[in-house]
């Protein structure tokens, strides 16, 4: 998604999962399951650019 929220990446890495899901749904208009699987894909992204967070 090219206009991702702040919003997704910042709940992503507080750990909070099911807002970033709700977040990236209200941005996208996808289904839950996409969210999952994007969030999901997201984390792991970010956890491999950002190590320590």
């Amino acid at each position: 998604m090219e206009n991702l929220p702040e919003s997704v990446d910042r709940e992503i890495l507080s750990g909070r999962i099911i807002h970033a899901i709700k977040a990236y749904r209200d941005a996208s208009g996808c289904t839950i399951h996409e969210a999952m699987d994007f969030v999901e894909e997201r984390r792991a992204e970010l956890h491999r650019d950002r190590p320590n967070t």
